[in-house]
């Protein structure tokens, strides 16, 4: 009798530990695909801070042209610099988000998943990684409407 209770003692601590293996490894896959989510954003947008480097120095350009005209379209020259303003703080704001995403993750939870072992930390990195999700995606929205609100300032000049 002993020996079966002992048994399904046994048999019980085997089954609990498995459960918890099969949630941390959901946890840990959500936390994989959560991941790729928020490089593919981060990689999506990378390229286009070249884009913006290039369209602040055509809006100066454009906006130092302007305000040496006889007649200085005010408005347009106010254009011009709210367009430069803003493409100044896409920029910036993709700058800080690296920053932040870097320190809060090491290069192998980035390249090769998530490293926590204890369910508390494993709960903290899945936060924290919703958190850089959105403020990723917050951070694409800011550079794709500063690309194309200075694109159209630009599209003004040449009409």
């Amino acid at each position: 009798m002993k020996f079966i209770l002992k048994s399904i003692l046994i048999g019980m601590v085997f089954i609990s530990f498995s459960c918890q293996k099969e949630e941390e490894s959901a946890e840990a896959k959500a936390f994989d695909a959560q991941m790729k989510q928020t490089i593919q954003i981060h990689d999506d947008v990378m390229p286009q801070m070249s884009k913006i480097n290039n369209l602040i120095t055509e809006l100066e350009s454009e906006k130092e042209e302007l305000e040496s005209l006889e007649e200085v379209n005010t408005q347009l020259v106010g254009e011009h610099a709210a367009a430069i303003a803003d493409l100044q703080k896409a920029h910036d704001i993709m700058m800080a988000w690296m920053k932040s995403f870097s320190s809060s993750f090491s290069r192998t939870e980035i390249n090769t998943g998530l490293q926590a072992k204890d369910k508390d930390s494993i709960k903290a990195k899945v936060e924290l990684l919703e958190m850089q999700y959105n403020s990723a995606e917050e951070m694409k929205a800011a550079i794709n409407f500063s690309i194309e609100n200075a694109q159209k300032v630009l599209a003004k000049q040449s009409l």
